[in-house]
């Protein structure tokens, strides 16, 4: 996965997404490789902390989905979308981070499930796909984008508490409509 990853990164070059500096093995063989250091926040933390209102929130985002579009015509699909790896520097610009659980997406491989272990997910951003272990496609992204909207907008998760297995994430994901954000935010 480690070689992987590196690979994946240095196919993207954009500027909200965290840019791989080095990579290469040690004389005794270990992988490394050196990314930019983002000194920032998860992105749902940022927002919150400075206050930031709703427009402000929506451009913020319109620049992650810029990245992850980016990604995407690269035919990267991240796979592990989430506050947590998109931090937002002190000057306020998004960077996406942590692929670590990425795939390159092949349309002749489509049909092929890109993930055999039920582990590799987070469960309470995992799309419907992701958690029945179906095959996975951009659209993964893009729901994992909209759960993250959800929370940047709502303050927490679109499923109440947060989800934290697999077997949960399927119920709250297959089996739930969540309210709309409107409900729970208290947002400018």
């Amino acid at each position: 996965l480690f070689r992987q990853e590196r690979q994946i990164l240095a196919r993207l070059e954009h500027p909200y997404i965290a840019r791989l500096l080095d990579g290469g093995a040690t004389p005794d063989g270990q992988l490394y490789y050196a990314m930019e250091y983002v000194d920032g926040q998860p992105l749902t933390v940022w927002a919150r902390e400075r206050g930031q209102t709703v427009n402000h929130r929506l451009e913020l985002f319109a620049k992650v989905c810029e990245a992850v579009g980016y990604a995407h015509r690269a035919l990267v699909i991240h796979r592990d979308l989430k506050p947590a790896n998109i931090l937002v520097t002190a000057d306020g610009t998004p960077k996406l981070l942590d692929f670590g659980l990425a795939r390159v997406f092949e349309p002749s491989t489509a049909t092929q499930p890109t993930m055999t272990v039920a582990a590799l997910l987070t469960p309470g951003y995992a799309s419907p796909e992701q958690v029945r272990g179906e095959p996975l496609s951009t659209s993964t992204d893009v729901y994992s984008l909209g759960v993250v909207l959800y929370e940047l907008l709502a303050g927490k998760s679109p499923y109440g508490q947060p989800t934290t297995s697999p077997l949960e994430a399927l119920r709250a994901v297959c089996e739930t409509d969540p309210r709309p954000p409107s409900e729970h935010s208290r947002l400018p």
